[in-house]
């Protein structure tokens, strides 16, 4: 039987680094199967998906063969490799090239030369198939971000794809719609029989749904093979535990043979338990403290019409705690995190850093004691290496001792390796060590994290 996709003995190694990304990698690709790729930050997942699709190969230097329906992969004609191989990013934001739906599902068809009687035919199935009738002639900026992403999976299965790659999808959604984005992909391999290589950190929801997971670790295949077989595999690995989702971790733990995935198969699990023992404690209440940033009574509009997304909202940081805010996509989140850092100004309401109105700060002593982490990393990056990055804000910081500051934090955030790359070029979960890592040169007094797992 002839592989979807094969990859043959592939390693590579990104321009001007010296450690490789991937290191002898091998497997083959069967139609109709639900892959999962799963590892930490850095382990080579997304370099492994791009290489998957000639037009996404990165910069560097690669040996190896690689393989589209038996055909190699650099000749596999272009109209080939645009329609049969699609790919989806983590980043809703990252592919959306038009302004409303519609014209973002026809975009891609209008440039493979179709009649306009086929796009609109196509169009109609697919939105048909997948339900957002409603959406069809919205503005991509006013969609959430699970619609958004709806929206990228939606442009490239209008294009008829056998093979579908997904890069964390869900990472910029919220649960319950990343809930709703995988069991319509489960619905995509299931009913249109669309092959999935998928790759994911947390793997909580998407393991249920595969037919075989990859784990990778420092750009190698450690475990290849059935869901409770990997499962299995990396629970015997210490540092591979805290990938395991919660259900079979629980079970693992009670040394249970034939480990379950979902809620269902847990409960029926139970069962065969005679007696399960709980323990009640009281909630302990934790002591009050300094409030060092305070918002009161702030309301927030983008434009003077439009909807507030802040309404008369009052609330107290203080010194040495952890503070979540918590919330579906669209709630506001995001936008309060930027008005508490000083980043935008509330319509209405006051922010204030110890007593002082923060807008009445020095920008300066401001940035240095308040650090931001946006969702969105690359927002951080101005420079062309991860190195320069660190080491011209520690320069700025420290002066001469910037040099060794620079290197000493880039061991500790586990960068090092990567300091000739590219901040674009990283993983998303590097991104996120890399943005975090700059911000703390300041050594700030409140730390903002903006969904700092996102691709981690």
């Amino acid at each position: 039987m002839v592989a979807h996709a094969e990859i043959k003995n592939l390693s590579f190694i990104y321009a001007d680094e010296n450690e490789e990304a991937l290191q002898h990698i091998s497997l083959s690709v069967q139609k109709g199967e639900f892959i999962v790729l799963a590892g930490g930050s850095g382990s080579g997942k997304t370099t492994l998906l791009k290489h998957f699709k000639k037009e996404l190969l990165p910069i560097g230097t690669r040996s190896g063969e690689i393989f589209y329906d038996d055909v190699l992969l650099e000749g596999v004609p272009d109209l080939i490799s645009a329609q049969d191989i699609g790919m989806v990013f983590q980043n809703p934001e990252n592919q959306l090239v038009m302004d409303t739906v519609i014209q973002e599902l026809a975009f891609s068809l209008e440039n493979i030369g179709l009649p306009s009687h086929i796009i609109q035919k196509r169009i109609a199935e697919l939105i048909s198939f997948l339900g957002f009738q409603d959406l069809l002639h919205q503005s991509v900026h006013t969609l959430s971000g699970g619609q958004k992403q709806l929206v990228n999976l939606a442009a490239v299965l209008v294009m008829q794809p056998k093979l579908l790659l997904l890069d964390e999808p869900t990472a910029q959604l919220d649960p319950i719609a990343a809930k709703e984005f995988l069991g319509l992909l489960k619905r995509i391999n299931e009913e249109l029989g669309i092959t999935i290589v998928l790759s994911e950190h947390r793997l909580d929801e998407v393991i249920p749904l595969a037919t075989r997971v990859i784990c990778m670790n420092n750009g190698r295949i450690v475990y290849d093979g059935s869901p409770k077989t990997v499962i299995a595999n990396m629970w015997e690995v210490e540092k591979f535990r805290p990938f395991i989702p919660q259900i079979p971790r629980l079970f693992l733990e009670w040394n249970v043979e034939d480990i379950p995935f979902t809620v269902r198969e847990a409960q029926m699990k139970m069962n065969d338990f005679s007696a399960i023992s709980y323990r009640d404690g009281q909630v302990e209440q934790c002591e009050k403290q300094e409030v060092i940033l305070s918002a009161e009574h702030i309301s927030f509009q983008y434009e003077k019409n439009s909807p507030l997304i802040l309404r008369d909202l009052t609330v107290n940081i203080e010194k040495g705690k952890w503070t979540a805010l918590v919330g579906k996509n669209g709630t506001g989140k995001s936008t309060l995190l930027t008005i508490l850092a000083g980043l935008q100004k509330a319509r209405r309401g006051k922010v204030k850093w110890s007593g002082k109105v923060i807008h009445k700060i020095d920008s300066k002593e401001r940035f240095k004691s308040i650090g931001y982490v946006s969702q969105h990393p690359y927002y951080h990056f101005t420079f062309d290496t991860v190195w320069e990055e660190v080491y011209e804000r520690a320069s700025e910081l420290y002066g001469e001792q910037g040099k060794e500051i620079a290197e000493n934090m880039l061991k500790q955030f586990w960068l090092y390796s990567l300091k000739e790359r590219h901040p674009h070029d990283c993983s998303g979960g590097e991104q996120q060590l890399l943005a975090l890592c700059t911000t703390l040169l300041s050594k700030p007094t409140l730390l903002l994290l903006d969904e700092p797992t996102k691709g981690n």
